[in-house]
C-alpha cells in the first residue's frame, strides 16, 4: 500500500529531471548528464513554478503544494496526474504569453493559454487534496485576475466560427456528393447569410439592451443617493465639482502622493522580473496609504480655496448596499430578450377619420380674423 501511495506522487526534481531528459533527447542529446546540469535545472525551474504561482496570487495557498501540506517542508509534492501539465507548464515559461502574464499584462495573453493555465493549475491543487473551501477560494481567485469565466464563454464562440466556415464550406462539396450545383449553393449561401445577419442584429440588440438597463440601475441608485444627501455631503459635493480642476492638478503634483503610488505600482508587481506581490497584507497597507493620501491632499485643497468656510469632512455617498438589490445578470438577459421581440412586432395601423382639411382652414381663419390665400398667407 505504501509503494502504491508512492507512486501516486512526483516532487518537483523527479518532474524536473523528467524534463531535462525530454529536453537534451529532443535536442539530439544522448548519454550521462552531470549532476550539476540537473541540479542548476531543477533550481531554474523551481524559481519558474514560485513566480508563477505568485503570478496568479496563490502564495497564500503554497503549503497545499508541500509534502504533507507543510509550509516548512522543502521542496514541492504534486499527484502523478499533474505530472504532464508542470512539464508543459514549466516548458512554456520563456513563451511571450507567459512573460506578458508574468509583467501583469493580461489583455496581451491569449484566451486559450489563459483557459489553459487557469484550468491546469487548478486541477493541480485539486490532484493534491486540497480542502474544498480553499480549491473554491482558487479557484475565484485566478477567475477574477484573468476574466476566465467571459474568456471561457468567448472562446467556445470563436469555437462555432470554426464550425461555421466548416458548414459554409460544403457548398465546395463534389456535386455527385450534395446532388446540388451552383444555383441551389448561392441560394442556400444567401438564405443563410440573411439568416446570420438577423442573429447578429438579435444579439447586439440585446447586449446593448441589457446595458442601457445596468445603466438606467444606477442612475436611479445615483438620484436615490443624491436625494438622500445631507446639508454637509451636499455641500461636500459642490465644492469637489467646484474645484476638480484644481484638485487633480495637486494630486498629480503632490510627491508624497506620487511616491506612494508608484510603491503601490511596484508592490502589485515588479517590472523586471514581471512577479506579483507576495504578502496581499504589504498591498493592502500601501493602497490604505495612498487612499488617506489623496483625502488629505483634497481636504487642503478645498480649505485653501474656500478660507472661512468649514469643509465638511470626505464621507461615502454611495455604500455598496445601494446596489445589493440590483437585477441579476439572467433578469436583465430575460427583460433584454423581451425586449427585442416586442421591438419585432409592427406598430398597429391606426384608422384615422377623415378629415376636410380647407373646412379646418377656413374655421382657424374664421376664429382669428384672418384674410389669407388657400395656404393660409396673409396678403399684402
Amino acid at each position: 500500500m505504501a509503494e502504491n501511495n508512492q507512486r501516486d506522487k512526483v516532487n518537483l526534481t523527479e518532474i524536473s529531471n523528467e524534463f531535462y531528459k525530454r529536453r537534451q533527447w529532443h535536442e539530439g542529446i544522448y548519454g550521462k548528464t552531470e549532476k550539476s546540469k540537473m541540479s542548476n535545472f531543477m533550481s531554474k525551474n523551481s524559481r519558474y513554478l514560485s513566480e508563477i504561482i505568485n503570478t496568479l496570487q496563490l502564495s497564500e495557498y503554497f503549503k497545499y503544494i508541500k509534502p504533507g501540506f507543510d509550509i516548512n517542508e522543502n521542496g514541492y509534492e504534486f499527484s502523478v496526474k499533474s505530472k504532464e501539465f508542470l512539464i508543459e507548464l514549466l516548458d512554456k515559461f520563456t513563451e511571450p504569453n507567459v512573460l506578458e502574464m508574468r509583467r501583469g499584462h493580461w489583455d496581451k495573453v491569449s484566451d486559450r493559454y489563459i483557459i489553459w493555465i487557469i484550468e491546469g493549475m487548478y486541477r493541480v491543487f485539486m490532484n493534491n487534496g486540497t480542502p474544498e473551501e480553499d480549491l473554491a477560494q482558487i479557484g475565484i481567485i485566478m477567475s477574477n485576475l484573468t476574466d476566465y469565466p467571459v474568456r471561457k464563454r468567448y472562446g467556445k464562440v470563436l469555437e462555432m466560427t470554426f464550425e461555421l466556415e466548416q458548414l459554409a464550406g460544403k457548398t465546395y462539396w463534389p456535386k455527385w456528393k450534395t446532388s446540388l450545383g451552383g444555383n441551389e449553393n448561392c441560394v442556400w449561401l444567401d438564405a443563410m447569410a440573411e439568416d446570420l445577419k438577423l442573429f447578429l442584429d438579435k444579439w447586439g440588440f440585446i447586449y446593448d439592451n441589457m446595458g442601457e438597463i445596468r445603466q438606467m440601475e444606477i442612475n436611479d441608485i445615483a438620484e436615490k443617493c443624491a436625494a438622500d444627501l445631507t446639508a454637509e455631503q451636499e455641500l461636500r459635493a459642490e465644492l469637489e465639482f467646484a474645484f476638480a480642476e484644481k484638485i487633480n492638478d495637486a494630486l498629480n503634483s503632490d510627491e508624497k502622493l506620487q511616491k506612494k503610488t508608484e510603491e503601490l505600482r511596484k508592490e502589485i508587481y515588479d517590472k523586471k522580473t514581471g512577479s506579483y506581490i507576495k504578502s496581499q497584507e504589504d498591498y493592502e497597507y500601501l493602497r490604505k496609504i495612498v487612499s488617506k493620501r489623496r483625502t488629505e491632499v483634497e481636504q487642503e485643497v478645498l480649505e485653501k480655496c474656500c478660507p472661512g468656510i468649514e469643509v465638511p469632512k470626505e464621507d461615502d455617498i454611495v455604500n455598496e448596499e445601494d446596489f445589493s438589490n440590483m437585477k441579476s445578470a439572467k433578469e436583465i438577459l430575460l427583460e433584454s430578450i423581451d425586449d427585442y421581440k416586442e421591438s419585432l412586432v409592427p406598430f398597429p395601423k391606426v384608422d384615422l377619420p377623415d378629415i376636410d382639411i380647407d373646412a379646418v382652414i377656413e374655421q382657424f381663419r374664421i376664429e382669428h380674423g384672418l384674410q389669407g390665400n388657400e395656404c393660409g398667407v396673409k396678403q399684402g
